[in-house]
């Protein structure tokens, strides 16, 4: 009996020193993994896009084959699009892309690792502008997380090869460490601030002082009169960051800058930047000015659905605010200012996409936070992974449906099994198969593909058309969106 009773006290002591050493494995502890779920759902989301749908002409087409010709050539400097110097952009996204194939190939797959981790970034930067910005406001930081994955913007975007998330990802650093400058002053905190600011230039180029300048002209706004710097001296800092921000713009600058006799400059600052503004560039995508604010209800989705959200009362809880001149006024003063002053500015510039404006949501999702702390967090996840259920039943739908025209594959297979011949393109190409295709050569261009096929007997050129008839002279077709993409071939 004795025995026993000994050896039910060891197997219970047994079962609870299990337990406390399973409570001390982190990634068993429940705080750990609700703070892990956010960046699951957005794995989640990334592997239902590689599941089902196709890489997307011409962006993702186009800046995976520029990533691909770089990483053939190994020329670091000037990015190249069907092997010429590709001016439009600057190297960072491709130079990370590039890093990932030289560890795990050069896939799809090992792309978008790279735009995992910038979002993920996003998130875990979010959080923490949050924590900055309230301190001691756990309620509001808990629910940042769920906030960002859970958005329709981020939901979409995150599963992108595109720069915007990490353009997003410097804006936020640079914002973090201007925030740090302001509160202590150490002028190390504004060369930090200027070398994100860098490094966002050589994501997507000027425009990171759009996202940037908005929170720095708007300073005497939103400062803490009793713990932040004078506006004088945060201007002075801000400075400082503008001629660190040279340092990683220079590193690649001025040997791209020699390479192309000035043309990279040109190009990328003027053709691109102002051209953009003015709507004068070749596909700037110019938009009535109105188009961006048509657009603003899509970042309250799918939180404007939970009923608790509808029943906030959002102006009287802000005419308590000012009443009570309650200290989170400075904060909500940088978000919402800074919100709307970048809103004017992308409005203002005749060149318009949606994706543009993506480095804004952090400002408009802590916003959401604050005024959604008593909205429970269960609501919030639930909303979040219906979202999810949806885009993974969309895609399932459009992969056999829409998707059909923007895959490109068939007609990288028919350019790969025939890969020794000649070719040419007659259309405004875009690299739109040099990554699908894996080209290691540029293809020709021609406007006259009778001529070119009578010089090329056993070549192809690749066209575009609304209608391609039933010609025998056409030896592949793929019906794409807004006609097909056909493959000439000389009749005799």
């Amino acid at each position: 009996m004795v025995r026993s009773c000994a050896l039910q006290e060891r197997s219970i002591g047994a079962r609870l020193e299990g337990k406390q050493f399973l409570a001390r494995i982190p990634i068993l502890n429940p705080a750990h993994v609700e703070r892990l779920l956010p960046y699951l759902f957005l794995l989640a989301l990334i592997c239902i896009a590689l599941g089902f749908r196709p890489l997307l002409p011409v962006d993702e087409t186009r800046y995976l084959s520029v990533t691909w010709e770089m990483y053939l050539s190994g020329q670091i400097f000037v990015p190249t699009m069907n092997f010429a110097p590709y001016l439009q952009k600057p190297p960072l996204l491709f130079w990370l892309i590039d890093l990932a194939w030289g560890i795990f190939g050069a896939s799809r797959v090992a792309a978008m690792l790279v735009i995992f981790v910038a979002s993920s970034l996003v998130i875990g930067l979010t959080t923490r502008l949050a924590k900055t910005l309230f301190p001691g406001r756990d309620d509001i930081a808990s629910r940042i997380p769920w906030l960002v994955a859970g958005s329709t913007v981020f939901v979409i975007y995150s599963t992108l090869i595109l720069f915007d998330m990490l353009l997003t990802v410097f804006a936020l650093a640079a914002l973090l460490s201007l925030l740090a400058f302001a509160r202590s002053g150490n002028r190390w905190h504004a060369v930090l601030a200027g070398l994100f600011i860098g490094l966002g230039v050589l994501t997507k180029g000027p425009v990171v002082l759009i996202h940037v300048g908005a929170p720095i002209l708007l300073y005497p706004f939103w400062r803490d009169r009793q713990a932040g710097l004078t506006t004088p001296k945060f201007f002075a800092g801000a400075g400082l960051a503008i001629l660190a921000a040279l340092i990683p713009v220079a590193i690649w600058l001025v040997p791209a800058t020699i390479q192309t006799e000035g043309n990279f400059v040109y190009d990328l600052v003027w053709n691109q930047s102002a051209g953009r503004v003015t709507g004068n560039l070749h596909n700037s995508h110019g938009r009535p000015f109105y188009f961006y604010i048509v657009l603003m209800p899509i970042m309250l989705m799918p939180w404007i659905f939970i009923p608790e959200v509808r029943r906030l009362k959002l102006g009287a809880r802000i005419r308590g605010l000012i009443d009570t001149r309650s200290p989170d006024l400075h904060a909500l003063r940088l978000l919402s200012f800074s919100f709307v002053a970048v809103l004017l500015v992308f409005s203002a510039i005749s060149g318009k996409q949606p994706h543009y404006v993506v480095p804004m949501l952090p400002f408009a999702t802590i916003l959401f936070g604050y005024f959604m702390a008593e909205i429970p967090l269960a609501k919030l996840r639930n909303a979040a992974f219906v979202l999810l259920a949806i885009f993974g039943i969309g895609h399932a739908a459009a992969s056999v449906t829409a998707f059909k025209r923007e895959d490109l594959m068939p007609l990288a297979n028919f350019i790969d099994e025939r890969k020794n011949a000649d070719w040419a393109i007659a259309f405004d190409y875009q690299d739109e198969v040099g990554f699908l295709a894996r080209l290691q050569k540029p293809l020709e261009r021609t406007d006259n593909p009778e001529e070119w096929l009578r010089s090329h007997p056993g070549g192809y050129v690749i066209d575009k058309s609304k209608d391609p008839g039933t010609s025998k002279q056409i030896a592949f077709r793929l019906h794409v969106e807004r006609g097909y993409l056909v493959v000439l071939k000389n009749q005799h």
